[in-house]
């Protein structure tokens, strides 16, 4: 027989740890790691030799939380994700952070 558990979140709580400071300095270090993998991955510009697929973190507050995001700051960051998928295998970069 299972055992039913009933969790409040209290909202209030909620809402200031996930506009924290703390919390947006968590996510920017993750960030930071998975573009650190991504730029050792070494991968180029297309077309361009010797040009590095130019990467970018944002991170701070979007929408009422803590946000990041690790762009390929690059119109051939598509096609180097789609043959490479660079982004998809350097997350794990985030879980050591």
């Amino acid at each position: 027989m299972a055992i039913r558990v009933r969790v409040k979140l209290n909202r209030a709580g909620m809402r200031e740890l996930l506009r924290s400071e703390d919390v947006q300095t968590m996510l920017a270090g993750k960030a930071q790691a998975v573009a650190a993998r991504v730029e050792a991955a070494g991968i180029r510009v297309e077309g361009k030799p010797g040009v590095p697929l130019p990467v970018t973190v944002a991170a701070g507050l979007g929408e009422g939380r803590a946000r990041a995001a690790v762009i390929l700051d690059h119109p051939a960051g598509i096609a180097a994700e789609a043959k490479y998928a660079i982004l998809a295998a350097s997350i794990d970069a985030a879980r050591d952070a």
